[in-house]
């Protein structure tokens, strides 16, 4: 029986939110439309089974938690896997005459009704939540077997139309935008675009790449940092879904010879994300890669990103300080981008004026003013530092010092006043400060500004669910000069990691502190060895191999894994 007490007040009755919680989220409502409980739960605030468990007090319909609910792979099976994932349901329990379903919205009579008709069994509804039960059909009916019948009405419906839209330049160039336009706007491939982004919110990913080959279009996702075969699809689908991609992107069409960027968003029950769209013309057709972006990542707490609290209390004193450069370091992925937002988002309050210039705004921060590069409209990281001085900022973050006029303004911003965050493509954090003085900084600049220089790497962790004891290769062990005693574990590889062994990725990090000994080798351009060992001799550094091997002592990750992502050199 739905009770008509407000979903609020039985969140802030079961203990999950606060008054002050339940006000602002109040305040952060994208849109009207948006209730106050989707934005607690695309802010993190509480977990989308938390609300459930409260929506089914409200409505007098259980919850149930089906991850570790035991469901008879037979009874899951009375719904096809097709209708299951379009109802977004999943039988648990079942008689000759009725049926109990976990359902995403068993609100929906008209959902009900069909799917009685279809089990030919009363039906007894219950919540739970989508990702749980996306997850227990996976492993029950494993794979993409849904999308793959997608793909079939996908081919099904050009063929209908008569369009060969992918065969080759002369014959793409019969297809009008308008009649492209309609076959993109078709139902098969807009939801065969949607099966994408969908399943790579449901697997992790950071990536989706989409590649078309001579004969089939084949589509990777990125998981955890390691591309992953998913899906492939016939390649007279190819330029349908590029176009049904890039509508939703506000990208053009009708221009597939020239690469474009754009950007879409998408609101789930997991939380709101962003992706960034970019096309490149290959000789094969458009491949298109979209990074994914988890809006909840902005506000991730920098104490949990597993920075060693030594070397955390360090990086924060500087980041505290009114003036002086922060460098965040690491190659392209490494979750440079994740230590910045978590650093502005401790320095984020009343008491300061937070100002961003990025290529482009990754994630939108409440309290902070951020601003996109426009390179059409003459607006670069540098012209846009400089306009953002005339802003009277406390603090600054520049996307990335990517050439020697962003770089020695940044500069001279720290030596003026402003703390600034910044992030280098460097190998580690003595090495960044080096690259800087190769741009054509002068040395004695660079030992005057720089602060804190952070080197990161993001390594993937063992999955707790298959996770045992193995024996590591000793060759492995000494290189990294590792006990050969410890009891080392790994991942087996089971249903929840996708027989990886791995789940998750954690960083793993070097915070180099600048005082007095390291600024007079920066001011006489010594190499970064030299300001590498000083900072070990007089600072205590740890280098990131040093914070690498602490982690997998402690279970977190692998040997195998930290000599994959980081150069480790033979002892």
């Amino acid at each position: 029986m739905i009770t008509e007490r407000a979903l609020e007040d039985i969140l802030m009755a079961e203990g999950y939110l606060t008054p002050s919680q339940l006000s602002e989220a109040t305040a952060n409502r994208s849109r009207a439309s948006e209730s106050v409980a989707e934005v607690l739960v695309r802010q993190g605030t509480i977990t989308e089974s938390q609300k459930l468990k409260c929506v089914a007090i409200q409505t007098g319909i259980p919850y149930v938690d089906l991850r570790d609910l035991d469901i008879p792979i037979d009874t899951a099976k009375l719904l096809s896997q097709r209708s299951s994932t379009r109802y977004r349901a999943i039988v648990i329990e079942a008689t000759d005459s009725a049926a109990t379903i976990a359902m995403a919205n068993p609100l929906d009579l008209e959902l009900l009704d069909e799917i009685q008709r279809e089990i030919d069994r009363d039906v007894d509804p219950m919540w739970a939540t989508e990702s749980d039960i996306y997850d227990r059909l996976q492993e029950i009916f494993g794979g993409f077997n849904d999308v793959n019948d997608i793909i079939m009405e996908a081919s099904r419906d050009i063929e209908a139309t008569g369009l060969e839209v992918s065969k080759g330049e002369s014959e793409e160039d019969q297809v009008s935008v308008m009649e492209l336009r309609e076959v993109a706007e078709g139902g098969p491939v807009v939801q065969l675009a949607n099966a994408l982004f969908a399943q790579a919110i449901k697997f992790r990913a950071s990536d989706i790449h989409v590649e078309p080959r001579k004969n089939s279009v084949r589509v990777r996702f990125r998981i955890d940092g390691v591309l992953k075969d998913v899906m492939e699809f016939p390649k007279e689908v190819h330029r349908a879904v590029v176009s049904r991609i890039k509508i939703v992107s506000s990208m053009d069409i009708a221009e597939r010879r020239a690469p474009q960027d754009g950007r879409c968003s998408l609101v789930t029950n997991e939380g709101e994300f962003d992706f960034r769209v970019a096309t490149y013309p290959s000789v094969h057709g458009e491949k298109v890669c979209i990074r994914v972006l988890d809006k909840r990542k902005s506000n991730q707490d920098i104490v949990k990103l597993g920075i060693p609290t030594e070397a955390l209390n360090s990086l924060l004193q500087c980041a505290e300080a009114s003036q002086g450069l922060i460098l965040v370091n690491g190659p392209t992925g490494s979750g440079k981008t994740t230590t910045l937002y978590s650093l502005l988002n401790h320095l984020n309050n009343s008491d300061r004026h937070i100002i961003t210039i990025e290529d482009p705004v990754e994630y939108q921060m409440d309290g902070i003013i951020q601003g996109n590069v426009n390179n059409a409209a003459g607006v670069s990281f540098a012209t846009g530092l400089r306009a953002m001085l005339r802003q009277d900022p406390d603090v600054i973050l520049v996307g990335e010092s990517r050439d020697p006029e962003t770089a020695k303004t940044a500069i001279e911003a720290s030596l003026t006043g402003h703390l600034v965050l910044t992030s280098l493509h460097a190998n580690d954090s003595a090495s960044a400060v080096a690259r800087l003085v190769e741009m054509g900084i002068e040395p004695f600049l660079v030992g005057a500004s720089v602060t804190a220089s952070v080197a990161q790497r993001l390594v993937r962790t063992s999955c707790l669910h298959c996770c045992q004891p193995y024996e590591p290769d000793i060759d492995t062990l000494n290189r990294l000069g590792l006990p050969l005693d410890h009891e080392y574990v790994k991942g087996a590889g089971c249903d929840k990691c996708a027989q990886t062994g791995y789940k998750g990725r954690m960083g793993v990090y070097e915070v180099l502190v600048v005082n007095n000994n390291i600024r007079h080798l920066i001011t006489e351009n010594r190499p970064g060895v030299e300001i590498m060992a000083k900072a070990i001799e007089t600072n205590g550094m740890k280098p990131m191999v040093e914070d690498a091997k602490a982690k997998i002592l402690a279970g977190f990750t692998t040997p195998e894994e930290v000599i994959r992502v980081i150069a480790v050199e033979s002892n």
